[in-house]
């Protein structure tokens, strides 16, 4: 048996054992799931990065990629501007907002979809049939669904105008995720 996934005392561990060769019991041997952070190799000039916050003037991207069939992750709206929230290809143009309209290897939302300081934006990717779909929530209400996704993509946040994003990974409690989602985990390879 190997990988064998769970939550304990509200982090994500994963287990494995090996019990091909042993006639007895197999012990399992629980190892943390790095969190995910922000990249520091795909990010704007003037994007700063200060406790976990985004501000500054461009975008960012985490630094690893959404891997699972249907991953999600969350942005708190910290302080209102210009923003966008969503996925983007590490291809993306990095020293302004990836608006899904003007940018096509990103799919976001911005503040222009009725959101503002205090919102908590969900971001479901579901990669699980074709064509890949995102779903934008604000709480647990529906925003927006894109299609069309293409390639690799990870977790993208653009800033301008004075606003500040936070983004949530899993290291706090998620405001509402949606049924059959689960949060985003870091590939590490176990050898």
């Amino acid at each position: 048996r190997l990988g064998c996934w769970r939550e304990r005392h509200g982090s994500t561990r994963m287990g494995c054992c090996c019990s091909l060769f042993s006639s007895g019991e197999a012990e399992e041997v629980p190892v943390e799931v790095p969190p995910i952070g922000l990249s520091s190799k795909y990010r704007g000039s003037a994007v700063v990065v200060d406790a976990g916050v985004i501000s500054g003037t461009g975008s960012v991207l985490a630094e690893a990629p959404v891997l699972q069939d249907k991953g999600y992750f969350e942005a708190t709206v910290k302080t209102s501007g210009t923003f966008a929230v969503g996925v983007a290809t590490k291809d993306s143009p990095l020293e302004g907002i990836l608006a899904h309209e003007q940018v096509s290897s990103a799919w976001t939302v911005t503040n222009g979809d009725n959101l503002s300081a205090g919102d908590v934006i969900g971001c479901a990717v579901d990669q699980a049939d074709y064509p890949v779909q995102v779903y934008f929530y604000k709480g647990s209400a529906l925003l927006t669904q894109l299609s069309g996704v293409r390639g690799e993509v990870l977790p993208a946040f653009s800033v301008g105008d004075g606003a500040e994003i936070e983004p949530n990974f899993g290291g706090a409690a998620y405001g509402s995720m949606p049924p059959g989602f689960q949060g985003l985990i870091k590939c590490q390879s176990l050898l």
